[in-house]
């Protein structure tokens, strides 16, 4: 998926805290016995060929990266979310809630009307992207400063903190090969979050000017639609959904993932006061499938590209 998409994404899901595993502080040195085994393989391996009986040199290379967001950013010596540009594919500059302390940075498309926020507006189909070039410089950058507070005041300006754990060998782009992982971004961030909000339980937020919180009362309703729905139901599509509204202890990503893109649409249909909302989240469950075709062309790209920026410029409304 092109790096353009890659960004994109992150303005979708740049909608909450993110959390994950505890991973080794010092996560370069972790993975230089990998590292020297991509070079190796770079140069060549002599194998033998069974066919004509003799050697040849193998050459492999890695070209692409999968984790969640912290695997990720250890893997590419980046700050993330406590950094200025936060965004591993682009170098927008975040906001943060700078009156009331906040010291996670986020990167929405329009900045915030409130005090101290200087950052301009972002034009979405003419995004700054991350290079190969902006990781290089910032890491000699921050190692030819001595002093350790100086060296962080600069990290946390640029995003960049160390150079990645995989540099040996150059097939592998830290600005392109770690395309964004599916099921935390959407199944364990993005869908979760927008369930706290229809249910008024994200982060202490109310509904502000809007009407998107659905009534208790509805929603032991389409708990209980919820768990019916299922019965007839394969198990190798889905396994057992519980009532969402009482206890959502046995939805893992893929009970979220299918109820959201296949259940939802039916048992939230006339559920919110505004229709525009239910749009929203239709919306937003094509995307998800069509991240998840085995097969995207050109035009396909075009298309979803367009359609995360729609889906983002009326979430942010």
């Amino acid at each position: 998926m092109p790096p353009q998409i890659h960004c994109h994404l992150q303005e979708l899901f740049s909608l909450g805290i993110i959390t994950g595993p505890r991973l080794p502080r010092d996560y370069a040195s972790f993975m230089v016995p990998v590292d020297n085994e991509l070079a190796e393989l770079a140069y060549g391996v002599q194998t033998f060929n069974a066919l004509d009986k003799s050697f040849f040199d193998l050459h492999a290379y890695c070209i692409q990266e999968h984790g969640d967001i912290v695997a990720i950013e250890k893997m590419l010596g980046l700050k993330g979310h406590n950094s200025l540009r936060p965004c591993r594919s682009c170098r927008m500059s975040g906001v943060r809630d700078i009156t009331g302390g906040g010291t996670i940075y986020y990167i929405p498309l329009r900045t915030p009307k409130a005090a101290h926020q200087e950052r301009p507006s972002v034009d979405p189909r003419a995004l700054p992207p991350r290079a190969k070039r902006h990781f290089d410089a910032d890491a000699k950058k921050l190692e030819a400063i001595a002093s350790p507070t100086a060296r962080e005041d600069l990290a946390k300006l640029c995003g960049i903190s160390k150079r990645p754990a995989l540099r040996r060998v150059d097939a592998f782009d830290p600005a392109k090969s770690n395309p964004w992982e599916w099921m935390h971004l959407f199944c364990e961030n993005t869908v979760q979050n927008l369930f706290k909000l229809w249910t008024g339980k994200f982060k202490g937020l109310d509904s502000g000017r809007e009407e998107y919180e659905i009534h208790p009362k509805i929603w032991q309703q389409i708990g209980r639609e919820t768990a019916d729905v299922v019965k007839d139901i394969p198990s190798s599509f889905v396994r057992v959904l519980g009532n969402i509204a009482e206890d959502r202890s046995i939805f893992t990503a893929e009970s979220w993932g299918f109820w959201f893109m296949y259940v939802a649409p039916i048992v939230l249909r006339g559920r919110f006061i505004k229709d525009k909302y239910y749009v929203h989240m239709c919306a937003l469950g094509k995307i998800m499938k069509t991240t998840l075709k085995f097969e995207l062309t050109s035009d396909e790209v075009d298309e979803l590209e367009e359609e995360i920026i729609d889906w983002v410029q009326k979430y942010e409304k």
